[in-house]
């Protein structure tokens, strides 16, 4: 059981619809300093100047970047550079874009304002570690500013797309708020007809949500709750910080795509490893085919290994395994391959060891790569790339240890996981595109 209720949005000024492509931003957690300071330099009001602010060097405890975005938000809001929206809404949100394939796909969800759970109630479930740096980041910022900023990803499952079908109808006609960025078309309409917001809430009242993509911003919007709580005493679930803004997408969506993070270990972390001892380690629970490798066309060489990953990987679960100056192999898991033999850790559930993130870490790299289980690889260690044909770039040089192509995991996988309670290895879904800011935020401080 779910609440899912419709929020006023606050958003960029009618001044400024035709800008939108320089104003938003990417999410925090994918934005280097590189990335950063050319978003700032895209535009004077670009909301990453709020949402991921640079540091600066007079930084204190009262006068830092958190502090100056608590107080930019609050001036462009009186400028009317920011504005709220008169009444409580839905927020249809669709993106159209490229898959590695040349498939164009759209997938299009919804906004709501969705009443915070705890995970052991059941009702929003995650799968995903998280760490506390993050989590402090977007507290300090949700704390400086009283707002949400970018919203959370979760997923729904409407087998009958009653939603889905709401959505379609309800933004039939209606020229939608645009934004280009990177090859992606995002498009945004503002729905309030009360018949509409009706269905969407009764609609989403049975739901389970499953979080794909912001468990820190969920996380953190837990903490903030429980804070304002006891600042303020109000605990009948009603109060604006009880909710936090959500993306929704319906798990039967044709445009739902979850695409890999493929693994390079660096040359340091394969010292002494003889790599064609590894390859024969490999045999003992895998079929080891070697490949082919033309690296004077590296893109279709790519889209070639894809695809014959994916086709392998309908029958078991199966790498490509690459050396450097592109020597490579594809590994299929043999049907009588023993999981718990090769992950010998009883701490590990069976659903967490069938995923091909978990094999590849706990086997292929730890034992049969570096020879040591209980190794524990650092952020130097392994470089995680998520174009294969960067991957193929990388390793038609010298200047990395040994790669490693994997599937995607599934979707049904990622919600088997999250019923269970359970949670996967890190970066073990990737949900494609990831969702814009700036097109919509929830000011906790608007009319509630």
């Amino acid at each position: 059981m779910v609440d899912v209720l419709p929020f006023v949005g606050t958003r960029y000024g009618a001044q400024f619809d035709q800008e939108l492509s320089r104003l938003v931003t990417p999410p925090y957690d994918v934005i280097d300093k590189k990335l950063q300071q050319e978003l700032y330099d895209r535009h004077p009001y670009n909301l990453v100047r709020i949402d991921f602010a640079k540091p600066e060097a007079e930084n204190s405890e009262f006068e830092n970047h958190y502090a100056r975005a608590g107080a930019l938000w609050q001036q462009w809001k009186t400028e009317g550079i920011l504005t709220e929206e008169p009444k409580k809404s839905f927020y249809v949100y669709e993106q159209e874009f490229d898959l590695p394939d040349g498939r164009r796909v759209v997938r299009r969800g919804f906004f709501g304002a969705v009443k915070l759970q705890d995970f052991s109630e059941g009702g929003i479930r995650a799968h995903e570690q998280t760490y506390s740096g993050p989590k402090a980041d977007r507290f300090r910022l949700m704390r400086a500013t009283n707002s949400n900023m970018s919203p959370i990803f979760c997923l729904y499952d409407d087998a009958a797309k009653v939603v889905d079908k709401t959505l379609a109808a309800a933004i039939e006609g209606q020229a939608p708020l645009a934004a280009e960025m990177d090859g992606i078309t995002h498009r945004m309409w503002i729905v309030n007809k009360a018949a509409t917001v009706n269905t969407l809430v009764k609609a989403m009242a049975d739901q389970t949500l499953f979080i794909a993509d912001g468990h820190h911003r969920y996380e953190t919007s837990l903490l903030y709750r429980d804070e304002m709580r006891e600042t303020f005493g109000r605990r009948n679930g009603r109060a604006p910080y009880d909710y936090a803004m959500i993306y929704m997408n319906n798990i039967h969506d044709e445009g739902l795509v979850v695409l890999p993070t493929h693994r390079i270990l660096s040359t340091e972390t394969c010292i002494g490893v003889e790599c064609a001892d590894a390859i024969d380690d490999m045999k003992e629970f895998f079929d080891v085919t070697q490949l082919e490798f033309n690296g004077d066309d590296i893109d279709n060489e790519a889209r070639r290994y894809t695809e014959l990953l994916a086709a392998a990987g309908k029958k078991n679960l199966s790498f490509i395994v690459m050396l450097p100056k592109g020597r490579a192999w594809l590994a299929t898991l043999k049907k009588d391959a023993n999981l718990d033999e090769m992950i010998d850790d009883e701490k590990v559930p069976r659903a967490v060891k069938e995923l091909d993130v978990t094999v590849l870490h706990r086997y292929l790299i730890n034992q049969a790569t570096l020879g040591n289980p209980e190794i524990e690889l650092d952020h130097d260690d392994v470089h995680y790339v998520k174009d294969a044909a960067e991957v193929l770039r990388c390793m038609k040089t010298c200047k990395y240890g040994i790669a490693f192509l994997l599937n995607p995991t599934k979707v049904e996988q990622v919600c088997a996981i999250a019923r269970q309670g359970l949670r996967m290895p890190q970066k073990s879904t990737f949900f494609y595109p990831k969702l814009l800011t700036g097109l919509v935020m929830r000011d906790l401080n608007s009319p509630w």
